[in-house]
């Protein structure tokens, strides 16, 4: 799965890697280009604030855990 997420302050780096080491299977996160950094490290995490934007991929279903963090793509202006 692949969402489109925010993590604008080290309060929301610390709640998704939170989230993420709790779960199995592999998670990263992806600037979509070049840059993919482990979603289960908290500096991998801090590493993407320099991202003009962030995916988290996982190999399961993470929609519901990372519900607060996910971009509203309709939102988004072009």
């Amino acid at each position: 799965m692949r969402y489109r997420i925010r993590l604008d302050t080290m309060a929301d780096v610390n709640r998704f890697v939170g989230i993420a080491t709790k779960e199995k299977g592999k998670i990263v996160l992806t600037d979509g280009d070049n840059y993919t950094v482990n979603g289960k490290s908290l500096l991998g995490a801090m590493y993407t604030f320099e991202w003009d934007q962030i995916y988290c991929e996982s190999e399961s279903e993470l929609y519901l855990k990372i519900k607060d963090f996910i971009v509203d793509e309709s939102e988004i202006a072009e």
